[in-house]
């Protein structure tokens, strides 16, 4: 089970993502923040089935921002 700490971290990723995404930004920023969230969720899996939930911390951080500077 994850700590408080990465549950908070998370959360506050997500509430920036949707703030972003409902503050009417442009389409590329709204693309931006698709790919930046799918990269999070790939990474979530891929890091989870590679190294437990250790690498699906890991992961979601790197999708993330492989996501983001696509």
């Amino acid at each position: 089970m994850a700590s408080p700490y990465k549950k908070l971290i998370a959360i506050l990723m997500v509430a920036a993502l949707a703030g972003l995404t409902l503050s009417g930004p442009a389409e590329a920023d709204r693309k931006r923040a698709h790919n930046t969230m799918t990269g999070a969720l790939v990474g979530t899996g891929v890091g989870y089935l590679v190294g437990g939930s250790k690498g699906a911390s890991a992961g979601a951080v790197v999708g993330a921002i492989a996501g983001y500077t696509k």
